[in-house]
């Protein structure tokens, strides 16, 4: 069963993108982790055929950020069907760069995500599962 993630510690952006996402007709309501750790149990805890996600990740968060997020992810065993949407308030280009080296991001957005950015997603042939 494909799930949408949302990993950001800002409460209110969270709400945004879940509302947006509802609006785009998202198949299942998205589940919501107010940081890196929270994300990397649950995907810890979840079987391997449970493993379809589309994860929109932020990038500046405390204690383990986007990054070190996605460092743990490449070492858990069977994520290939894990695609991850960068989605961050960063205008540096070097993060836009650096994030086409993990093989699980699919995707780079700039806060805040939009219902017309929602909706281009939503078209993607490679992320039709994620909506209905």
């Amino acid at each position: 069963m494909a799930k949408i993630l949302i990993i950001d510690d800002d409460s209110i952006v969270v709400f945004v993108q879940q509302r947006i996402l509802q609006k785009c007709g998202v198949s299942y309501e998205p589940l919501a982790f107010k940081n890196a750790q929270e994300g990397i149990k649950y995907l810890r805890d979840t079987t391997i055929q449970e493993r379809e996600y589309l994860i929109f990740l932020d990038i500046n968060m405390p204690e383990i950020s986007g990054w070190e997020f996605l460092e743990i992810l490449q070492n858990l065993e069977d994520t290939e069907d894990i695609k991850v949407i960068m989605v961050t308030s960063s205008i540096d280009s070097c993060d836009k760069k650096k994030s086409i080296d993990y093989k699980n991001v699919y995707s780079f957005i700039e806060k805040p995500i939009t219902v017309e950015r929602c909706n281009e997603l939503r078209t993607d042939p490679e992320l039709a599962q994620f909506f209905q």
